[in-house]
């Protein structure tokens, strides 16, 4: 993809979770017909909102759209390439948005995943099993977090 000009580019704080069951699975959601790029698999997550920290962000996205109260947790990796994090973006001034996003590892909670309306479908899979229509930044983290051991990566 050949990246539009730095003014038509609005930088987007986000966080996203991943989130692991005991047997190594991730937790991905498919995204809704409601929210941008209808469709695609993603680690659960969303804007920072004002005020927040990376960390609270993380953990309000995750209640918001699967319904879990995750705790404690680590930092993956600061994620802003503008390679695989700039996207078509409808609010954005230029109509692209460069996400630079905090993702948190967690291990899953023992109460049962709700999806909210942003979320279609969601599923447990394994990094390395990871359906073929996912958002590209989330391969990358997913790769990340296969060959996590504490250390968090930048990129």
């Amino acid at each position: 993809m050949k990246l539009p000009n730095a003014s038509q580019v609005t930088l987007f704080p986000a966080v996203n979770a991943a989130i692991r069951d005991t047997a190594g699975r991730v937790l991905l959601t498919r995204r809704s017909a409601i929210v941008r790029e209808p469709g695609l698999w993603c680690l659960p997550g969303g804007h920072l909102d004002p005020g927040e920290t990376w960390y609270e962000g993380c953990l309000r996205e995750v209640r918001e759209e699967v319904g879990l109260v995750v705790r404690g947790g680590a930092l993956l990796g600061i994620y802003s390439d503008p390679i695989t994090n700039t996207v078509p973006h409808p609010r954005a001034a230029g109509g692209w948005g460069q996400f630079v996003a905090a993702v948190f590892v967690f291990e899953k909670p023992s109460e049962e995943v709700v999806p909210n309306e942003e979320v279609s479908e969601v599923g447990w899979f394994l990094p390395h099993e990871a359906p073929e229509d996912l958002i590209t930044s989330h391969r990358v983290r997913l790769n990340d977090l296969a060959r996590f051991e504490g250390i968090s990566f930048f990129n």
